[in-house]
């Protein structure tokens, strides 16, 4: 799978990420899709053995395909991550505010 190099300048955000992840997995469902479609034909019990070439082909679609498979997992652990983070960062806030209220109620101690 390729990898994007960004300068160091340049950081995606998580929104972006997530987005850029998204279009990732519907091209790989895609793709994934064309592959088992090129690969039903040669692994059929009616394909003809003697078709040159058809062995190679097969073992080259199963290889193209458990990347597939790679790659979709990998986004989806992207995306299972960042909505794990958001969480987190919400429970964040609430503590942040919990904090702020909890300050000023007991501000007549001090």
């Amino acid at each position: 799978m390729a990898m994007m190099v960004l300068p160091r300048e340049e950081k995606l955000s998580q929104d972006e990420i997530v987005l850029g992840t998204k279009a990732v997995i519907q091209g790989l469902e895609t793709l994934r899709g064309e592959h088992r479609a090129l690969l039903a034909p040669l692994v059929a019990p009616e394909a003809s053995e003697a078709e040159p070439g058809s062995q190679e082909r097969c073992i080259l679609l199963r290889r193209s395909l458990e990347a597939i498979e790679l790659g979709l997992g990998e986004a989806q652990v992207i995306l299972a991550l960042s909505s794990h983070l958001g969480a987190v960062e919400s429970e964040k806030q609430k503590l942040r505010a919990q904090v702020r209220r909890l300050v000023q109620e007991n501000q007549w101690l001090a």
